[in-house]
């Protein structure tokens, strides 16, 4: 695609040397992707002019043509970004005096002395444009040579603020055309399962993907310069060929997670959820009431981790116990069946399982959990044996039963009296 290309550059050896996450980069990434321009770098420099000027010639052989630096615009000794730029155009740094009685102005609102060490945050390579910074004391610039520089600060909220009311406007002098993109959810199928099935055919030129494994999901995003039609008959051709179980795969192609789904599903249908938990320990219920509108259909959750929580509170017989255990079907049925008369739900999940790293049996290996899923009509119950760690197999188990769920409202639709 014959897109623009950027460089985003955070300033900082705090980053380098970890003491710092940097999340300035995955924010300005998404918003500089979203008006069209091709994100062609992401660095984390030390405060040091090598490692700058390494990388500056970098983005002039590669064609960038607008570089982001956040960082490096404070009043510290450390804070040397301004240096480093005005080294890289051939400039010297120039005093402005109306920019010193502005950051004065910052500090006495507030109440903080102003120190001379401030003063250096009025100056400013010579040619550059200076943009002021709402809500903090440092003003960024903006330098235009051989390329298109922004210079902001690396506080997050001062950086975002200053992008969106003076970086923004400025790219969109570009005339950019955006990207389209689509988020479509898979449930069940791995990236390379996946890589094999898009072998067997081809996206419209023009039509980009990527995937992204996650805990949840598979997130397969479809992009292009196109038009968003473009990536719907994307959609309808991957899904074709994903075959008769796409519709299970499917979570959903507008963002929304497998959780806030379920409760959206619940909602139209004016039906309630309620949770057993074992080797889950309260994540199922946590998984929802992340979202917001879970108080519309969850009614609660009982964490039956011992097996008197079992017997006493959820009324699972102490014979059923006995003779299959707390990792079996019929423990987890009972759980379910019992945990939707106590709570007068219309659904009920129960988790029970061996989530490690101790526990196991011959018959009953770590990674191996118990769910059922049960509403007035139907009970179902299955295992599976989950591979990784005790959060690994805990998570794991949150989203099978999840999904499972999902497919179950859809295609039962709760019509049973």
């Amino acid at each position: 695609m014959n897109t623009p290309k950027i460089a985003i550059v955070s300033i900082g050896t705090e980053l380098t040397q970890g003491f710092t996450l940097n999340t300035n980069t995955h924010w300005l990434s998404e918003k500089c992707r979203n008006m069209g321009f091709e994100v062609a770098f992401h660095l984390s420099l030390p405060d040091q002019l090598d490692f700058w000027k390494e990388s500056f010639q970098m983005f002039i052989r590669s064609k960038v043509q607008t570089v982001i630096v956040t960082g490096g615009l404070g009043p510290t000794s450390d804070d040397i970004t301004r240096n480093l730029v005005a080294n890289t155009f051939n400039k010297t740094l120039v005093y402005d005096p109306q920019q010193e009685k502005n950051i004065q102005h910052w500090f006495q609102k507030r109440g903080i002395p102003y120190l001379e060490t401030n003063k250096i945050q009025a100056y400013f390579p010579e040619g550059a444009q200076v943009l002021e910074n709402k809500i903090g004391s440092a003003p960024g610039f903006l330098i235009k040579d051989e390329l298109t520089l922004f210079s902001l600060p690396g506080v997050p909220s001062e950086m975002k603020s200053m992008f969106q009311l003076q970086v923004i406007p400025e790219l969109q002098k570009q005339n950019l055309k955006p990207y389209y993109f689509k988020d479509l959810r898979l449930f069940g199928i791995s990236e390379s399962a996946l890589e094999s099935i898009l072998q067997s055919f081809q996206f419209e030129k023009g039509v980009f993907w990527s995937s992204l494994p996650t805990p949840e999901a598979l997130i397969f995003r479809l992009y292009t310069s196109k038009s968003m039609d473009s990536l719907e008959k994307a959609k309808a051709l991957l899904l074709k060929n994903l075959g008769p179980s796409a519709s299970q795969m499917l979570i959903s192609d507008n963002g929304e997670t497998l959780a806030h789904s379920i409760i959206r599903l619940l909602r139209e249908s004016n039906q309630k959820i309620a949770f057993a938990e074992s080797c889950t320990g309260g994540l199922l219920s946590y998984s929802l009431i992340q979202e917001a509108g879970a108080s519309d259909v969850l009614q609660g959750s009982v964490i039956a981790y011992n097996n008197e929580i079992k017997e006493n509170l959820l009324k699972v017989q102490a014979q059923t116990l006995l003779n299959h255990g707390a990792v079996s079907q019929e423990t987890v049925l009972e759980m379910a069946q019992n945990t939707l008369k106590i709570f007068n739900s219309d659904w009920a999940i129960a988790t029970s399982g061996i989530a490690g790293p101790t526990g196991a049996t011959p018959e009953k290996p770590i990674g191996l959990v118990w769910i059922a899923i049960v509403n007035k009509c139907k009970k179902t119950a299955f295992s599976e044996i989950f591979i990784g760690n005790r959060k690994d197999i805990q998570e794991k188990s949150v989203y099978k039963a999840l999904n499972k769920l999902r497919i179950e409202i859809i295609e039962q639709k709760n019509t049973c009296s």
